[in-house]
């Protein structure tokens, strides 16, 4: 998998997206010579590279000013007498590994557990918690962020939340209630570049 230099940032994110990676490679290639790699594309630089253009002119654009409740963005926790047609699953801290586990390999979600080798201590007698302390022992924070999860309001707007996930090592972003934090969704990457290609 790999894209040209004059190809447009639009298919380059179709090809990240319909491939599943997360890294293209933009390869130059000339008559004769050796393919010269000019650049990796990711979804995060091309969000990047878009938020730049944008936000000098976001009028031109209004629904980048539309709060993330009013569009249809990420996954939400139902409210009161609403059904959701996408499943979210929580879980506490004092949750067994196991049973965290259980649920991300149904999500099909597993690499966090593997990056941290929780899965080499007994699953039914770690909990949650422990295992994201070793998670956060042995990986350092990325960069000055010393936050690990990454939060947004469901009043911000889409452009706020496309700044966000720019960010280098953001991949998504949990919604929360302003003042209590309580989670009402979450959003990420995938999300937006579906929705805006959509």
């Amino acid at each position: 998998m790999q894209a040209s230099p004059s190809e447009n940032l639009k298919d380059v994110a179709l090809k990240i997206l319909q491939s599943g990676v997360a890294i293209v490679p933009i390869i130059h290639l000339e008559d004769g010579l050796f393919p010269q790699l000019l650049h990796l594309a990711s979804l995060a630089g091309i969000l990047k590279c878009i938020c730049r253009y944008v936000k000098h002119c976001p009028s031109s654009l209004p629904i980048l000013q539309l709060p993330i409740y009013a569009i249809p963005l990420g996954t939400w926790v139902p409210r009161i007498g609403e059904s959701s047609s996408r499943p979210f699953a929580m879980l506490r801290l004092t949750a067994s590994l196991s049973s965290a586990l259980d649920m991300l390999v149904e999500g099909t979600d597993i690499m966090a557990l593997a990056k941290g080798r929780a899965y080499t201590h007994n699953l039914n007698e770690m909990t949650v918690h422990q295992a994201l302390q070793l998670g956060l022992d042995s990986n350092p924070p990325y960069g000055t962020r010393s936050q690990r999860c990454q939060m947004c309001l469901r009043t911000d707007t889409l452009l706020k939340v496309m700044e966000q996930l720019a960010n280098p090592g953001v991949r998504r972003l949990v919604i929360v209630e302003a003042g209590s934090n309580r989670v009402e969704g979450i959003t990420s990457l995938t999300d937006i570049f579906r929705f805006l290609l959509g």
